[in-house]
């Protein structure tokens, strides 16, 4: 009974996963059409299961990759067979290797693929909130650098397309945020350029950044003395969240204390006793 119902929970997944893929390519084809009548349409936004497919995901890909601190975009077109062959890998190994009846094979590997499918994407999202943590933490580097560009008589503008060349043996992400800052800067302005900034990396100290360029470029107000105050502060804001780790760090060391040295020692006082007391009622 459990083995019919696992294969035919099996075959409408797939079935499932065929139908979205039909469909999604038939909205695409539609659309299209539609674009070459020249008539106005809304686009569609399609919830798929799998990315890479579909030519208007490509994009999207791309996005997070460079999010992930990935730059090459060439790996957006390997991302897709690459996870199809891990799941196919995974799958194989797992059938082959566990020992076990039918029913749990089909399982492990259904759920093994699952996860080969979805750990990937897991994984770039991880990748993502850690390069927005080190561009944070290094942050105020860059502002100090600015700070002097900005003494020096550079604008804005031109101290962003200095320093994306002298923080490249620094911090290469970082350098790739400031450099694409610039070169977004030279087409659709600072304003919008630092915008892009901080859609890309959310984390306060990005945009109180953003904040202050933005607010002297609006007021022309003078920039070098608050680039340093708030490279200060950051440094500040960064120390405090150490001392706040430390402090918290004896009270999650008190759980394996007692769990691995208190009650072995209660054990071990204890233990004599009652050997004792057992041997003599024995007796």
């Amino acid at each position: 009974m459990i083995l019919p119902m696992s294969i035919a929970f099996i075959i409408i997944a797939v079935a499932f996963l065929t139908y979205e893929l039909v469909a999604a390519s038939k909205r695409k084809h539609k659309l299209e059409g539609y674009i070459m009548k020249n008539q106005p349409v809304v686009p569609l936004k399609t919830n798929r299961i799998i990315i890479g497919f579909a030519k208007e995901q490509r994009k999207e890909l791309e996005q997070k990759l460079l999010d992930a601190g990935y730059y090459n975009k060439n790996l957006a077109r390997y991302y897709m067979p690459f996870k199809l062959l891990c799941a196919a890998l995974i799958g194989a190994m797992v059938f082959f290797l566990v020992d076990t009846d039918m029913v749990s094979k089909l399982v492990a590997v259904f759920a093994s693929v699952v996860l080969a499918m979805i750990l990937p994407d897991f994984v770039l999202e991880a990748r993502k909130r850690y390069m927005v943590r080190k561009i944070s933490r290094n942050l105020p580097y860059l502002l100090d650098m600015m700070s002097v560009c900005v003494q020096t008589g550079m604008t804005i503008e031109a101290s962003f397309a200095y320093l994306h060349k002298e923080l490249a043996a620094f911090d290469k992400d970082l350098c790739y945020q400031v450099k694409k800052t610039s070169d977004s800067s030279k087409i659709h302005g600072i304003e919008k350029a630092l915008n892009d900034l901080n859609a890309r990396l959310p984390a306060p100290e990005v945009q109180s950044f953003v904040l202050t360029i933005i607010q002297n470029l609006h007021y022309g107000t003078s920039v070098a003395n608050i680039l340093s105050d708030l490279a200060e502060d950051m440094r500040r804001i960064q120390l405090l969240r150490v001392e706040e780790k430390v402090g918290k760090l004896a009270a999650k060391m008190s759980v394996p204390l007692i769990l691995l040295i208190m009650f072995p020692i209660v054990i071990l006082i204890l233990a004599p006793g009652v050997m004792q007391v057992e041997f003599n009622v024995g007796q």
